[in-house]
């Protein structure tokens, strides 16, 4: 599924509205409400996000999300559109830089929760700082412009400007659709996205981290069926056991009939070497037991980089 990451000062410049004004104020026009319509479709995914601002909610036990995103959310599915999920770069994300910039981690957050392939997506910002957040995540930038100059939004930023830049929020929507076009004609999308920290590694950076507060029925079904789809700790805890026990009963089966036939049966003269008996029997059965952990190991690093088994094991309810 693709996705479309907004900043919430987009959508803004875009009615005409200054970011720091009150909140109360903000009203969304129509031509900026009838360009989020034609997102809603069920193949694009939605996500709104901004900063926290003081007067932040929560949602229940939940995370935060900012009442700012809130009150454009509800307008923009009172116009016919939808949004499925708001992103709040914390005061805690923005200090430690886990959100914008370098570590695009609103971006990299989402795509680990929604199962997002960052080189599918788009993000409609306003400023050079949009801009970085999506090329360090591999996602295609659109900077919307809004009765600004190209020299005002990029001053004299040393940026690769190889992004469209549109004048209007309904101009770079018509860019990501006619994109979404050539995209199914060439049959695959953009180039790979740059690698992304693992499940594992951003569980560990969790307090400095976006929240992210679930909108939209799409995105609670996403949620759940991947929930439903990913192997729980337990349950790989409990395989690992059993294969374990299976493990050491078949080596006992075998060290017993090699004992028989040690007692009852002769062996050519190159067994002597093939079972190393000229090294002393403590010595055998501590080297065959590093042989047998070390191959077991390669193999489990070669399940885990091979399959979408890592990313079960890494993965939690959200």
């Amino acid at each position: 599924m693709n996705a479309v990451f907004i900043h919430q000062d987009s959508l803004l410049r875009d009615s005409h509205i200054d970011p720091e004004s009150p909140s109360e104020g903000w009203h969304l026009a129509p031509a900026t409400l009838e360009a989020l319509r034609s997102l809603a479709s069920a193949t694009t995914f939605v996500l709104l996000y901004g900063p926290e601002k003081p007067a932040s909610a929560r949602d229940g036990d939940g995370p935060r999300a900012s009442a700012e995103l809130r009150r454009l959310a509800s307008q923009i599915e009172a116009g016919g559109g939808r949004v499925d999920a708001l992103i709040t770069c914390t005061q805690q994300s923005v200090a430690a830089g886990r959100c914008y910039g370098e570590f695009p981690g609103l971006i990299w957050t989402a795509s680990a929760r929604f199962n997002l392939r960052p080189e599918g997506c788009y993000l409609l910002g306003d400023s050079v700082l949009d801009v970085e957040t999506a090329i360090n995540a591999g996602v295609r930038p659109f900077v919307i412009l809004a009765e600004r100059s190209v020299e005002e939004v990029f001053g004299r930023a040393e940026i690769e400007r190889s992004f469209p830049v549109a004048i209007d929020l309904t101009t770079a929507v018509g860019y990501i659709q006619v994109e979404e076009e050539i995209a199914q004609q060439l049959g695959h999308p953009r180039e790979e996205a740059p690698p992304a920290p693992t499940s594992l590694s951003l569980m560990g950076l969790a307090k400095e981290l976006p929240t992210i507060t679930v909108v939209s029925r799409l995105a609670q079904e996403i949620e759940d069926k991947l929930d439903r789809n990913r192997i729980r700790r337990k349950d790989v805890a409990r395989w690992l056991f059993f294969l374990s026990l299976g493990a050491l009963g078949l080596s006992l089966g075998v060290a017993y009939l090699l004992t028989h036939l040690y007692r009852v049966q002769p062996f050519p003269e190159f067994a002597y070497y093939v079972t190393l008996q000229f090294i002393p029997r403590p010595l055998r059965g501590l080297l065959f037991i590093l042989l047998g952990a070390s191959l077991i190991i390669a193999a489990m690093r070669a399940l885990l980089r091979g399959t979408q088994l890592g990313n079960w094991l890494n993965g939690t309810r959200r």
